[in-house]
């Protein structure tokens, strides 16, 4: 018999466990029925670029949503589908609780949309401009970018097609396109809006198209001048009619990012653990009055042995049979027994906290932070560094690891029920935190230099009203012109670049093109590095090494033996191995598609010492070194030899003309 205890128990350990049990409690007391306004879900939504003309898919709207079957996110000719981001709409109460959802079906619903790109308007981005960094008199400069193009030229630089309106279920069109707008006379589409058979929207973006006017060829990893892409963002709004009464709406954003390479995967701290960090600071969330060992602690130790699969270093710390695979020590980690103490502890202290200023080699996340320029410019030896050289988790996950390590947390690693696989698994008052947090779950907050979906501007409170909702600029009011030079004051001011944002403003601070960015933050610079592979950058979206398909075959062949089948599994391969080093982001931008995605597949079903699942890079369009006659497997540490030896000369280069 399901009790209203055992209910309240499965709610308390979901991943959004405070507002699944508030909301069972307000039903339980018999929730007022009464819709008053509406708010569209998620809050932020993340679509994604493909080059797909036809095909797409939806981005994730469950907080631990399984990936699609292998070859999913490609089409038939193998070129990568879209991501679109869904959003939907909720009834609320007087008391601001969730009632429902709203459909077609039961309220008439406009969205309207608006897209922009204003990457090639703005300033260059140089180091995180709210980072301590930033304040050193020795910091870059932030400059404008492309400075030849001035005064009133300059909004050529804005590719701005305006806002797009649709209504009614499966609508779809040319009149729904946001194809007019241009990079001086570059037309430049941005995507589309469309609805689904319940008429909730569907935000798609660009095609990952990235061009030089003048036909100069990429040379820095994020600040190219006379280039575009197609990464956008903007408002996203509803006119809702129930019963006959228009309903107060809150809007939503959309950040159209790019691809997502390995799909199933999350990094240690997302973009949800920092945006929920904040609401707690900020008073817009409370704190769990309880840690729970599989809701809180868990997926920290499993994003970290996710990582084997986009990581060798990774693989060789947390992967496979490691003393730190999540799956192998878990059940350890759980123990909540005084007796197990000492071992909490000592795995407590594995973990960097950035507080305490210890840059610390060995620390746990092997992430670069924001600050990573100063700690690669500082002698090896040298282990006190500014706070954010190196990523940590967030303040709530940290406390509540030190909960956990104090014995303070409740073991139901063996008792937890598993948390929805979809939405309609969810209770109707729980699906709106649930889609809130499946956006940001996949996304990145570590490092901001200057990030893979968004940057710093999204930890800055002026940025919110009184929620975690994106202040809009008032229409028709012109943001001012802050000058040659962006300085962290400007940046920072209040009013500023930061109080109230229209469409193009949370994307301009990113890359341009995107690919440069992503063909340049990849792991182990210079002089620091635990290993050939580590630190990282961005593994869980831009991968590093990973199982090649070849070598999954080999691996999971029943009638290998089984030394060449677990040689074959620790075999780790350069994800960008395609791309010829000395012109890796330029064959980024035309090529981006043609890399692999890292997929998840089944493992060996024969009893074998392997996992019994595989993420597994599907076969890239590209000429592979192991497809060469007589080839053999180059190790990746001297295959990253000559990526790195690439990256310092390019980051020299752009370090004598910056000056």
């Amino acid at each position: 018999m399901l009790t209203r205890r055992k209910f309240l128990a499965f709610l308390a350990a979901l991943p959004g466990a405070r507002w699944l049990a508030a909301s069972a409690l307000a039903a339980d007391a018999g929730r007022d029925p009464k819709i008053t306004h509406a708010k569209i879900h998620p809050a932020i939504g993340v679509a994604r670029v493909g080059n797909s003309r036809d095909e797409f898919f939806i981005g994730p709207e469950v907080p631990d949503e399984v990936s699609l079957p292998p070859g999913s996110y490609k089409d038939a000719t193998g070129a990568l589908k879209r991501q679109a981001a869904r959003f939907r709409v909720y009834g609320y109460n007087a008391a601001g609780e969730a009632v429902r959802e709203l459909t077609a079906a039961d309220a008439a619903i406009t969205w309207t949309a608006h897209l922009a790109n204003k990457k090639a308007a703005w300033y260059e981005f140089q180091l995180a401009l709210d980072s301590p960094e930033a304040l050193r008199p020795d910091a870059a400069v932030a400059r404008r970018r492309n400075p030849q193009v001035r005064g009133e030229a300059r909004a050529q630089l804005v590719i701005d097609p305006g806002p797009r309106s649709v209504s009614g279920p499966s609508v779809a069109g040319a009149a729904y396109q946001f194809d007019t707008g241009k990079f001086f006379n570059l037309p430049v589409p941005l995507g589309e809006l469309r609805t689904d058979e319940a008429g909730r929207l569907l935000v798609l973006g660009g095609h990952g198209l990235s061009r030089s006017r003048d036909g100069r060829p990429p040379e820095d990893f994020c600040n190219n001048n006379g280039w575009h892409d197609d990464i956008s963002d903007g408002p996203v709004e509803a006119k809702v009619t129930l019963n006959g009464a228009e309903l107060p709406v809150e809007g939503a954003w959309v950040i159209v990012g790019p691809p997502n390479y390995a799909p199933g995967l999350k990094t240690v701290r997302t973009l949800h653990d920092l945006l929920h960090d904040l609401a707690i600071t900020w008073g817009f969330a409370k704190p769990v009055d309880k840690v729970s060992f599989a809701a809180h602690i868990a997926p920290i130790f499993r994003r970290l042995s996710g990582l084997q699969w986009v990581n060798e270093g990774f693989a060789g710390v947390f992967g496979f049979g490691t003393a730190y695979d999540a799956e192998k020590i878990l059940p350890k980690l759980a123990d909540a027994s005084a007796a197990n103490k000492n071992f909490r502890q000592e795995i407590y202290a594995k973990f960097r906290n950035p507080a305490d200023r210890n840059l610390g080699k060995a620390l746990w996340p092997f992430l670069y932070g924001d600050g990573w320029d100063y700690l690669n410019n500082q002698e090896p030896d040298v282990t006190t560094r500014l706070p954010d050289t190196m990523a940590g988790l967030s303040d709530t996950q940290l406390g509540r690891l030190k909960k956990w390590a104090d014995g303070d947390f409740i073991n139901d690693l063996a008792t937890a029920a598993p948390a929805p696989g979809t939405l309609a698994g969810f209770p109707a008052a729980a699906q709106p935190a649930a889609l809130d947090e499946a956006a940001l779950a996949f996304c990145l907050a570590d490092a901001f230099h200057p990030g893979c979906e968004v940057t710093w501007p999204i930890r800055r409170r002026a940025l919110y009203g009184d929620s975690l909702r994106i202040r809009r600029r008032p229409a028709g009011q012109a943001e001012p012109d802050y000058g040659n030079v962006l300085t962290p004051r400007i940046a920072l001011a209040d009013p500023g670049p930061l109080a109230g944002l229209a469409a193009g403003d949370l994307t301009r601070w990113m890359a341009v093109p995107w690919q440069t960015d992503t063909a340049s933050c990849l792991w182990a610079y210079d002089t620091f590095r635990t290993s050939a592979s580590l630190p990282s950058f961005w593994p869980a979206r831009v991968p590093n090494q990973v199982l090649a398909e070849k070598d999954y075959l080999a691996a999971v062949d029943p009638k290998l033996p089984l030394a060449q089948r677990q040689a074959a599994f620790a075999r780790r391969r350069n994800w960008f191995r395609g791309f010829p080093v000395e012109n890796d982001i330029a064959d980024m931008v035309t090529g981006y598609h043609k890399l692999g995605l890292i997929e998840a597949r089944p493992g060996a079903t024969d009893g074998a010492l392997l996992p019994a699942q595989m993420f597994v890079e599907s076969r890239p369009a590209l000429p592979l070194p192991e497809d060469r006659p007589g080839a053999a497997a180059m190790p990746p540490a001297a295959e990253g030899a000559f990526v790195r030896i690439a990256r310092l000369l390019r980051t020299a280069g752009r370090k004598a003309r910056l000056g």
